[in-house]
């Protein structure tokens, strides 16, 4: 990672600390809902489009393989276009600002992305549409994360936070609300896609973006792998916060990813009755964490205490996980996922106010930063599926749940090992 001395570009207001002590209301009304627009854009083919389109082009005997090679070269996308997106960002020069460009670059190539995977013949087809929708809606994302920074002072990041993190719940649940209303893949795609970019290109015109006034030094190989990451012997609280939202996701996703196989292998669910058992403990989490995140950032600026925050957050979300390890019905998986989502939302919320309190005023590095955090958040969906296997098969899914829970408490206490904030 280039060090402040190296980077020669500065900019008119710097993160954190020079930022304006009050966001302007319509960006404060406007970014999340923006945010919102493109998590339903990218979200309606993930949980829903894929599967359906990859059904309707191959058989069944090689349909599972590919999905799996779709999804999962679409996963490897994400995980390295957000912080790469996230550092060209923090370099843009354009007289519109450093993020607008990429929000509104991002956004059309992602829609015109859903196009070619709804009409896609075959599965190089549905791929190719796949890794542009990657490319393009975490490009958007990553620089729309990266306005908070730059238009919020301290005092008030906690709430932005929770105003930010209810808006992937609200994605998902718009996402599958609109995928629902039409028959045909294309569609599926395409609607949510057009709602949720008109919504992000609206929010484009609603704020001045930050400019850099200096055009910055040329990337070369090591700056743009170090996109990828950041020393955290430079930036130690950065490193531990990291750390802590990465165990935090392990556990988070244990249950997430083999819910609906707790249902069937576990509880002995009809498999016809799991996908409406999956949409209510979904649909349900989703309100635990809407609610949570807003209280959470709220709280979290009244007191001005962060990482204690973020610790009770992560223990409601773990003892989530042990109280649908333990389930002896699906009633209480119910009652488990709605303790996920309270935790979910107030650890997002607060967890993303610490990370922007913690960066360096005038590093000029802030959405590749995010996006390095966004592999916290991204990495354990691919590492727990390999991790998965060994457990399952010594103790079944609850020892699954359990030991996420225990991954996630240890990462939760890891956060009291930041220092210079509370």
């Amino acid at each position: 990672m280039s060090s402040t001395k190296e980077f020669t570009g500065t900019a008119l207001s710097h993160p954190g600390m020079d930022a304006p002590q009050r966001a302007p209301r319509s960006y404060v009304i406007g970014m999340p809902i923006a945010s919102a627009g493109l998590w339903m854009a990218v979200l309606a083919p993930a949980i829903v489009v894929l599967a359906i389109k990859v059904s309707e082009i191959t058989t069944p005997e090689t349909r599972a393989g590919a999905l799996s090679l779709v999804a999962g070269v679409g996963a490897v996308i994400a995980l390295l276009a957000n912080p790469l997106f996230g550092r060209l960002s923090d370099r843009t020069t354009s007289r519109l600002g450093m993020r607008k460009p990429w929000i509104v670059g991002g956004s059309l190539v992602g829609l015109g992305a859903l196009f070619i995977l709804g009409s896609a013949t075959g599965v190089p087809g549905v791929l190719v549409g796949w890794i542009l929708a990657q490319l393009g809606f975490n490009a958007a994302l990553s620089a729309l994360v990266a306005t908070l920074p730059d238009q919020a002072g301290p005092q008030e990041r906690g709430r932005l936070s929770g105003l930010i993190g209810m808006t992937l719940p609200v994605g998902l649940v718009a996402a599958t609300f609109f995928a629902q209303l039409f028959d045909s893949a294309m569609m599926m795609a395409v609607v949510p896609g057009v709602v949720g970019v008109a919504v992000a290109l609206g929010f484009v015109f609603t704020f001045k973006d930050r400019v850099l006034d200096a055009k910055p030094a040329p990337l070369d190989l090591k700056e743009i792998l170090g996109s990828f990451y950041f020393n955290p012997r430079e930036l130690p609280g950065l490193g531990w916060a990291w750390l802590t939202k990465f165990m935090v996701y392990i556990g988070y996703c244990a249950a997430l990813l083999y819910l609906p196989y707790f249902f069937t292998d576990h509880l002995q669910v009809p498999t016809a009755d799991v996908p409406n058992l999956v949409f209510r403990a979904t649909l349900i989490s989703a309100f635990g964490t809407v609610a949570s995140s807003l209280l959470g950032g709220w709280i979290s600026d009244r007191i001005g205490r962060r990482k204690a925050l973020v610790i009770a957050s992560a223990m409601i979300m773990m003892a989530g996980l042990i109280v649908i390890a333990t389930s002896a019905d699906t009633g209480q998986v119910l009652l488990g996922q709605a303790i996920v989502g309270i935790g979910l939302g107030c650890f997002t919320a607060v967890d993303v106010a610490l990370i922007t309190d913690l960066l360096p005023a005038g590093a000029g590095e802030n959405a590749k930063t995010f996006g390095v955090f966004n592999i916290a958040q991204a990495l354990p969906q691919s590492l727990v599926p390999a991790l998965a296997f060994p457990v399952i098969a010594l103790g079944g899914y609850p020892a699954l749940f359990i030991g996420g829970a225990v991954i996630g408490l240890i990462g939760a206490a890891l956060v009291t090992r930041i220092k210079g904030v509370k």
